[in-house]
């Protein structure tokens, strides 16, 4: 059996769900947390890290994300700036958006465009980081 961490908030209401009170849930969080088993900062690093590495994804979808997972602002941009080497929006998508573009190959230019715009912006990725990629790959040679 695999396990993923989770966050704080994830595991209070993985613990709600399976039916345990609240005051029970709370002293098992404090336990796991003074532990160490439990920590929204480490957290946040790791599905970073995951993300540059299994599913490319920009910057404003990984707050989204975390935000949703429960992770506070500050531990998100903590997180960022300790992973400021690692993280460079525009080296994750650039070689994605190549290997989409070759598959856009014979499309209208303009469609295959617009197609590589929304699977970036999807993916999260910033607009500027988006149009300097289009520039680089319809401004030159490499696809028509």
């Amino acid at each position: 059996m695999r396990f993923r961490p989770r966050s704080v908030k994830e595991m209070a209401q993985r613990l709600k769900q399976k039916g345990h009170r609240g005051f029970i849930i709370a002293r098992v969080i404090d336990e796991l947390e003074e532990k160490k088993f439990l920590d929204d900062r480490a957290f946040a690093k790791l599905w970073i890290g995951d993300r540059i590495t299994l599913k490319p994804t920009g910057k404003s979808l990984l707050v989204r994300e975390l935000k949703s997972k429960g992770v506070a602002d500050a531990v998100i941009e903590e997180a960022f700036d300790e992973s400021r080497g690692a993280y460079d929006e525009y080296e994750i998508a650039s070689p994605l958006a190549r290997r989409k573009a070759e598959r856009l190959k014979g499309i209208d230019e303009e469609k295959a465009k617009k197609r590589l715009l929304d699977f970036l912006s999807r993916r999260g990725f910033s607009y500027n980081t988006i149009w300097r990629i289009l520039k680089e790959i319809y401004n030159t040679a490499e696809i028509e």
